[in-house]
């Protein structure tokens, strides 16, 4: 039964196999039997004339979908022997300009397996420019085995979807440095919350090239949490008052006729962006697992008075990202207006004032306390050598008494 479905796999590596070496002259030297002649013809036609194409050709884009097809099921008949010989040959589909051949690529590896040998190979693929393909590479790596196929499993999030690829965010927009030799991260990232993750590639360290331009730090990131509490507080109010506005603002629209597919699907996103404006949409960015993320170090960037409080408004967290086994960064800013965390420091300055009040409160009781117990302690002591000296006086006297 085995050898039967190798068989039937044949004509699939022989198309794969002449694909990923770019030598479509070599599909007419194959073998009898290895594909039809109108399969390999269509093949060689797309690599010849039509791959990579721009223009609008119509009989390029036929070919360019009639190819695509044959190599898409090519990969699944592949997927479908489940055995791991494949799998390299599968993998190196992850570099196709075609985003249907890479998701392709992903539910064929999917099928057989991926394992922790696979890794490396699969690092790339998990930060593809295009959401779709990374969720099919989510869920690939979902129905792997293996600590480090686990690993990487727990750190992927898929937060988005579409065909179209995203383009990197130029963080030199926000006034934000990135580390050299760096890669992007799309799926930690996003620029309306004011995160942009990256990897280090090589040998890079992100850590020494932050170090140099910090004007505080470092700090341990639940250090960095506690010294600007108040702070961060401010920032999420102010995250969620905008998050509030906006929601009341989209409750008093009249929601389109569901009918227009077009105007009904954007109201719908629009309620679902609203609903991540707020601060519990940044909460995947800002929570490092120990098992990801290591220990975590924060760099201060820039730090302003805004108000009555100095805010890290730029900032960033360092960290090893441990599923890819690479130093990995986030860059963070303040995205709120300077009035909207003046108008969330009214609530936090009384708390901030009632909590130093019963901690003033706390450290004066526990002085008096001190104080008690040390003046306690001290006529204890005056009492204990009081009666120690009337009794060596008794015992004095009655030694005397005696005729000792």
């Amino acid at each position: 039964m085995r050898q039967g479905v190798m068989c039937r796999a044949l004509p699939a590596i022989v198309l794969l196999a002449l694909w990923l070496a770019g030598f479509p002259n070599a599909l007419l030297a194959a073998p009898a039997g290895d594909a039809s002649s109108l399969r390999k013809e269509t093949v060689k036609k797309y690599f010849a004339s039509c791959r990579g194409t721009a223009a609008k050709d119509a009989a390029c884009d036929r070919t360019r979908k009639e190819a695509v097809g044959i190599l898409k099921e090519s990969l699944l008949t592949l997927g479908s022997t489940a055995d791991r010989v494949h799998v390299p040959l599968i993998l190196g589909m992850f570099k196709s300009e075609e985003v249907e051949l890479r998701m392709a690529a992903a539910d064929a590896v999917g099928m057989i397996g991926p394992e922790d040998q696979d890794v490396e190979a699969i690092i790339p693929a998990t930060n593809d420019a295009v959401p779709d393909v990374r969720a099919a590479v989510s869920n690939m790596i979902g129905r792997g085995k293996g600590k480090g196929i686990s690993l990487l499993g727990q750190r992927l999030l898929p937060h988005r979807a579409g065909r179209a690829a995203e383009t990197p965010v130029d963080a030199a927009k926000y006034s934000m440095p990135v580390a050299p030799d760096s890669a992007y991260l799309f799926d930690s990232s996003d620029a309306a919350k004011g995160r942009l993750s990256y990897m280090a590639k090589g040998k890079s360290d992100p850590a020494q090239f932050y170090r140099a331009k910090a004007k505080k730090g470092p700090y341990k990131w639940e250090e960095f949490r506690q010294q600007y509490r108040y702070q961060l507080q401010d920032d999420e109010e102010a995250l969620n008052q905008a998050q509030k506005s906006a929601g009341k603002q989209l409750e008093n629209e009249k929601p389109p006729d569901p009918t227009n597919v077009q105007a009904f699907t954007e109201y719908m996103q629009r309620i679902q962006s609203v609903s991540m404006q707020g601060s519990m949409g940044r909460t995947f960015f800002d929570t490092y697992q120990h098992n990801l993320y290591g220990t975590p170090t924060v760099y201060v960037l820039e730090e302003r008075q805004i108000g009555q409080r100095s805010y890290p408004t730029r900032y960033v967290v360092v960290y090893e990202e441990l599923a890819f086994k690479r130093p990995g960064y986030r860059l963070a800013w303040t995205t709120v207006p300077d009035e909207a965390l003046k108008a969330a420091q009214v609530a936090s300055l009384k708390e901030q004032k009632e909590e130093e009040a019963h901690q003033a409160a706390s450290k004066k009781a526990e002085e008096a306390a001190k104080k008690r117990e040390a003046e306690l302690d001290s006529l204890t002591k005056k009492k204990d050598a009081g009666e120690k000296k009337q009794f060596k006086k008794g015992q004095s006297d009655l030694e005397k008494e005696l005729g000792f």
